[in-house]
């Protein structure tokens, strides 16, 4: 399975320590990544809320979702593997994804 645009996905987290470092990861990449076939741009999802955090509430899944509440953190950025990928979540609707990015362009800008 290779994700798309808007897919959650879980995989390993570079910033946790320990013996849980996996966390589900919004892929915001489009087809033209030039690895698109192997790499991936990725932002966190956390069951922590934060200020400028954004709700996976159940109108914003397309299909599957996460066990718990939990909050996409456009500000942490991570670039899985294809191989680090250890299982599909669901995909979330365009419209979530496109606030997600706008959300990440406002810390790049």
């Amino acid at each position: 399975m290779r994700p798309e645009q808007g897919d959650v996905v879980r995989s390993l987290d570079p910033f946790k320590l320990g013996s849980e470092r996996q966390r589900p990861w919004l892929i915001v990449n489009n087809e033209s990544h030039p690895f698109d076939e192997e790499q991936f741009i990725a932002v966190a999802v956390s069951t922590t809320k934060y200020d400028r955090s954004l709700a996976l509430d159940p109108e914003v899944w397309e299909t599957g979702g996460v066990p718990q509440e939990s909050f996409v953190s456009p500000w942490a950025i991570h670039s899985p593997r294809i191989e680090d990928i250890v299982a599909w979540q669901g995909r979330t609707t365009d419209g979530f994804v496109d606030r997600a990015l706008d959300e990440l362009e406002s810390y790049l800008r």
